[in-house]
């Protein structure tokens, strides 16, 4: 039960950091004034961004803690149930054989050069159609990328929570929780892994790529239902692969999906007026510039 309640602590810290950091940035418009954030330069962006999204525990506000509260609560009770749920999943799997053709081929959606895949296709197609719209999602799919896999890494480390497939090598499904010790631990011969399940680190991935897909075409109706579709089944294929439990998946979608929309909404560029003074030897005043 001690574990279980640390656990659920823990957990709650990480939930909060994405929207946190969103009312962070609102707090500091005073210090930034003269800062068009979304023409920062992109590493400064992401030094920034991380800096927000990793201190935003510390400037939480009363209506964060009743909506991100709220995720916690239902993250804790799914650890509750983990192994329950992880075996009805499987037995599910036992009784439906196209569960093992798919479930393999979906879960790769949330490799690292998938997404780096489609973000290059984006810049790619950008470049060759002059398409400033695709060229941005290229961008802010990086930065979002790299924003969700620091993030995954610091709760794998921290909480050292077993895969399912791992319990002294018999793949029983035993939810064992190591913290700091699964650090050590997962850096010996072929331990890396084992340590490695919370949160979902292919489910933050694909569903940070998502959302800043589905956020930027979001008027094109069938591009949401098509990224979030395919970023569920990718989560829920972590369990049918041994690889998560349901708690994982959950963190890494609720996580993915913040982060993606708080870079989308940042340092997106476009849809931007930005005004300039102008002094010369001719005339003084302002330009506008708008980006679409």
């Amino acid at each position: 039960m001690t574990k279980k309640f640390l656990t659920c602590v823990l957990m709650a810290l990480f939930l909060f950091y994405p929207l946190a950091a969103e009312d962070a940035v609102k707090a500091e418009k005073n210090e930034e004034k003269e800062e068009n954030q979304a023409n920062t330069p992109f590493f400064k962006s992401l030094w920034q961004d991380e800096g927000r999204i990793l201190s935003s525990p510390f400037r939480m506000k009363g209506k964060d803690f009743a909506i991100w509260g709220s995720v916690a609560l239902v993250t804790g009770v799914l650890i509750a149930n983990d192994e329950t749920i992880y075996r009805e999943f499987k037995e599910y799997q036992g009784k439906h054989k196209w569960v093992d053709d798919v479930s393999p081929r979906i879960t790769n959606l949330g490799l690292g050069q998938w997404t780096l895949g489609a973000a290059g296709a984006f810049y790619l197609g950008g470049l060759i159609f002059k398409d400033k719209k695709a060229k941005e999602t290229a961008r802010l799919t990086l930065m979002t990328f790299i924003h969700t896999g620091i993030v995954v890494q610091l709760g794998k480390h921290l909480t050292g929570r077993q895969r399912p497939s791992w319990n002294d090598g018999t793949g029983s499904g035993k939810d064992d929780w190591h913290w700091l010790n699964g650090f050590f631990n997962r850096y010996k011969d072929g331990q890396l892994a084992r340590y490695d399940a919370f949160p979902s680190g292919h489910t933050i991935t694909i569903f940070g790529t998502a959302t800043v897909i589905a956020e930027m075409y979001k008027k094109t109706v069938w591009v949401p239902v098509l990224c979030y579709s395919l970023a569920t089944a990718c989560g829920l294929s972590r369990i049918t692969e041994n690889t998560h439990w349901l708690s994982d998946v959950f963190l890494g979608a609720v996580l993915g999906y913040a982060i993606g929309k708080y870079v989308v909404k940042t340092r997106n560029r476009l849809g931007k007026l930005n005004i300039y003074p102008v002094a010369n030897t001719h005339q003084v005043g302002l330009s506008l510039n708008y980006v679409f």
